[in-house]
């Protein structure tokens, strides 16, 4: 029986699965790690991404804004656990910009910022500085006027992983592809990812790469706010690899030390840090060759040190 004050919620990244972030393959899975460890462990899929419905490319009412996952996605989704489960709290691990949006959650003090026990937040940040979106930022805009098939470009790299063709240098901005088994990276490419609305790629590129750091489509909220955040007691673990390339580690800490908290952590893993044998990108932090050794202790051990309730 899992003890009732030991449950996690899940929750992705832009445009992504959760069984694909979270429960890649048995053997490279978070999830399987976390049930081992006697935790009840939740995944999301946010709209349009994983199992959940699909948006029409030519009906903008089914398009939507991070704002829209912040406002209506993640209250939904700690409602439905929190009810189904009984439980008052529980630890929330954030993959990319399901980190930001717990700090989002946060920065907002709204009623369901008391259900989060804990915050980890893996390959995360609310601040992109140093990032290729951050450079290439002008070009995307003009090419995404109707949004990104992230879903058929990722799986035609896909298709190539492990062939003379494979397309390495486009891997590498998901991967470091030496610390990635290649059946983890093919269907990483091949399953993870949907098309990715205008109004999602705007609010991203116009805050995300700005001193603000991400903010609401309407510059009015910023989903990092120092003066909110700077009394916040909610314990926070950052992790992000050395050389993630979508959330590099710079804006994970400058996230992180946002936190008035006691408990608050970051870690930049890679050998130049002495904190892991490997460099780490943006997904093998979470499915890579040797995340389980390397990474996964340290989310097990954040855990375990903040299982009370607050």
């Amino acid at each position: 029986m899992i003890p009732r004050d030991r449950f996690c919620v899940s929750n992705t990244g832009l445009a992504s699965s959760g069984e694909h972030t979270f429960d890649l393959l048995p053997d490279y899975s978070l999830v399987n790690a976390l049930v081992a460890r006697g935790y009840d462990v939740w995944v999301a899929d946010l709209r349009g991404n994983g199992h959940s419905q699909k948006p029409c490319l030519f009906d903008r009412s089914t398009w939507w804004t991070v704002d829209d996952h912040l406002q209506h996605d993640v209250p939904a989704v700690l409602q439905y656990v929190l009810q189904a489960t009984g439980a008052r709290q529980l630890h929330w691990i954030g993959h990319s910009m399901g980190g930001m949006l717990a700090v989002g959650l946060l920065s907002q003090q709204g009623p369901f910022a008391a259900a989060l026990r804990s915050v980890t937040l893996l390959a995360s940040g609310c601040f992109g500085r140093g990032s290729w979106h951050s450079i290439l930022a002008p070009l995307i805009t003009r090419l995404t006027g109707y949004g990104f098939p992230a879903g058929l470009v990722c799986a035609a790299v896909g298709s190539l992983v492990g062939s003379a063709a494979a397309l390495w240098f486009v891997e590498a901005l998901f991967y470091m592809p030496c610390n990635m088994p290649q059946a983890c990276a093919r269907k990483l490419m091949t399953g993870c990812f949907r098309y990715i609305p205008v109004g999602v790629i705007r609010q991203f590129l116009g805050s995300l790469n700005s001193k603000q750091g991400l903010t609401s489509c309407d510059s009015s909220f910023r989903y990092a706010d120092p003066e909110v955040l700077s009394s916040v007691q909610v314990p926070v673990l950052g992790l992000n690899g050395s050389w993630d390339l979508f959330c590099p580690a710079v804006g994970g800490r400058q996230t992180v030390q946002l936190f008035g908290s006691e408990a608050k952590q970051f870690v930049c893993l890679g050998p130049q840090h002495g904190t892991s044998k490997r460099h780490y990108g943006h997904f093998d932090i979470v499915s890579g060759k040797h995340a389980a050794e390397e990474v996964y202790p340290h989310i097990m051990g954040w855990l375990q040190q903040h299982d009370a309730p607050l």
